[in-house]
């Protein structure tokens, strides 16, 4: 799991929940969808010391039970073994939300336990996995708007949210508002970012393309001079010859001023043009 990811779920855990239908919610989400669950005992694994913090604090406040937990080398392992606990918090699942809140503490639960958050970064993915069924996740998010799409991986059932939009509504609903705006904030610098890159390769194209025409007209330029042929074009068209070999770097409108008179930059290029065809012919 990403440092993003961890950072998100600490604060989530840090916010406050009042009713005792929503706490209630929320250790729903989290043991349904997260844990390993017997008959006897249910098994939740959670790289966040925060998050098993939570379930503890949560099972002691919504059913008076305590629980046991395990460091692991790859984070924590809450082990809960309280039958009578277990039957009571089974029949709890299946009634419905108490609340009009509920169904944000359900999805902040789900999150908490089973949610991954890519550095937006690196990339903007949203994911919810677990090896039971997501149907009723699915249609939580709907109703929300959410633009999500759904995948098997390795025995798990997946839902991922790949549009920044939906995700930052999503954690915006959950009562992640920091972290939504900090990937909104990451998408304005990265589309900048990505203007002005655009701007200078553009800059540098026109640039190489100059240099490359610059380049054909000073070669053409020479070869009449080392042929003997420069002093038979016009005397306009001459003077822009001249001019253009001594000052090679200056640009077509810098050059066009140089003129007595000055002509217009499409005056200039008429005469290069004139210049090239002049050199391509061979001397009879």
């Amino acid at each position: 799991m990403s440092s993003f990811a961890l950072k998100t779920k600490e604060n989530l855990c840090e916010l406050n929940v009042k009713g005792l239908c929503c706490k209630k919610a929320q250790l729903f989400a989290m043991l349904l969808y997260g844990a390993k669950q017997g008959i006897d005992e249910m098994i939740l694994y959670n790289e966040s010391e925060s998050v098993i913090s939570l379930v503890e604090r949560l099972l002691l406040e919504c059913y008076g039970s305590e629980c046991e937990i395990e460091y692991y080398a790859n984070g924590f392992r809450l082990i809960f073994n309280n039958k009578a606990a277990i039957s009571e918090i089974m029949r709890d699942i299946s009634k419905k939300d108490n609340c009009s809140k509920c169904n944000i503490h359900y999805l902040r639960g789900i999150f908490l336990a089973c949610g991954t958050l890519n550095d937006p970064e690196k990339s903007y993915r949203l994911e919810l996995k677990s090896v039971r069924k997501l149907d009723d996740i699915k249609q939580r998010l709907v109703n929300l708007s959410v633009n999500l799409k759904t995948t098997q991986r390795d025995g798990y059932n997946i839902i991922y949210i790949k549009e920044s939009e939906s995700i930052e509504d999503l954690l915006n609903y959950i009562g992640a508002s920091s972290t939504a705006f900090e990937i909104m904030n990451t998408k304005i610098t990265k589309e900048i970012r990505n203007s002005i890159n655009r701007a200078n390769n553009c800059d540098t194209a026109n640039i190489a393309k100059s240099v490359n025409a610059s380049k054909k007209h000073i070669d053409a330029i020479k070869k009449l001079k080392s042929e003997n042929r420069l002093n038979m074009l016009p005397e306009n068209i001459r003077i822009t010859a001249e001019l253009r070999l001594n000052n090679p770097s200056v640009s077509l409108a810098e050059e066009a001023q140089r003129h007595e008179p000055q002509i217009t930059k499409s005056g200039l290029n008429h005469r290069l043009s004139k210049i090239m065809e002049f050199a391509q012919k061979e001397e009879k």
